[in-house]
């Protein structure tokens, strides 16, 4: 890749857009619009999959036929976590203009949060592998949670989009938090094998940044790593105690949690499926849970480090 190309490359590249109308935050159409306005003045003029009533998959496919240099995809971190693992494994960038509610991965690679900032760090950015996880099969590429934790996501799902319904889901999701029955998890990474007893499990790809933040956030993703963080059993507050650790950036020291590093894992338990959540992204997976890291599997473009001085 040269230093001063579109996104990165030496020339023009051909770009799609990918946009999921169904996710995260209204104005889907004016972030595609603000994306084509930027793209037009440096002479491209991008494909636009846009999926409509819940056809992502449909708009996928079709865009992946196209096999696009870039595909900018705009939307939630589902969205892009759907992209994602279309494209692993082919020649194509994934640029993300981050639309959701969370917008974790936009958060870790350092892109602006608004349409418009955003594509215009991408198109003067560069191209950088990062790591994704997998479970079974399943990628993701921020974070998995398993155990009765991953259960409180059908709450916000409700919720989604309706602040009234917000503020319930909000109480409710505390309630059950405090009321969710723990589980027996066997845990072993091929040296060590332990057992947890837990109301939730999260397995970071990298380890999360040690910094108090409002949303966690990781420092480096290419290390080849996952981080697990176990909410040892303490009792009603368990949920609130690793929620304070991950917050406070305390989480890899906290008595409470169990933290451990490791580049494969395998979590079992007596039931022979589990709920997780992969990004956000309610799934239901057969037991053992086989993770694993895939070290700079997907290439992505972030905007360029800001000179000193």
């Amino acid at each position: 890749m040269a230093e001063d190309g579109i996104f990165g490359f030496d020339g023009t590249p051909s770009v799609a857009i990918l946009a999921n109308r169904s996710s995260g935050l209204n104005g889907r159409g004016a972030a595609v619009d603000a994306i084509v306005s930027t793209l037009s003045r440096f002479g491209i003029y991008p494909r636009i999959f846009m999926a409509r009533g819940g056809k992502l998959a449909e708009a996928i496919a079709a865009c992946k036929a196209q096999a696009p240099d870039v595909v900018v995809v705009t939307g939630g971190d589902g969205t892009i976590l759907a992209v994602a693992e279309a494209f692993l494994g082919t020649p194509t960038i994934v640029a993300v203009v981050p639309q959701g509610t969370v917008n974790q991965l936009a958060r870790d690679l350092l892109i602006p949060l608004l349409p418009d900032a955003a594509i215009e760090a991408l198109v003067s950015g560069e191209v950088r592998a990062i790591d994704v996880g997998a479970v079974n099969g399943q990628a993701f590429l921020c974070t998995s949670v398993i155990g009765p934790l991953a259960k409180l996501q059908r709450y916000r799902e409700e919720a989604r989009g309706r602040l009234a319904a917000t503020l319930v889901s909000f109480l409710r999701t505390g309630w059950k938090a405090m009321m969710l029955r723990p589980a027996r998890l066997a845990i072993r990474d091929g040296a060590s094998a332990w057992t947890e007893t837990t109301r939730g499990v999260i397995v970071s790809v990298n380890p999360l940044a040690e910094i108090v933040s409002r949303i966690p956030f990781r420092a480096k993703l290419d290390d080849g790593l996952l981080a697990v963080y176990a909410a040892r059993e303490s009792g009603y507050f368990t949920l609130f105690r690793l929620a304070a650790a991950i917050f406070s950036g305390t989480a890899r020291q906290a008595p409470t949690i169990g933290y451990h590093e490791t580049a494969r894992l395998t979590i079992d338990t007596n039931r022979p499926f589990l709920t997780i959540l992969n990004d956000g992204e309610i799934r239901r997976v057969s037991t053992p849970l086989r993770f694993e890291v895939m070290p700079r599997a997907l290439r992505v473009v972030v905007p360029r480090p800001v000179a000193p001085g």
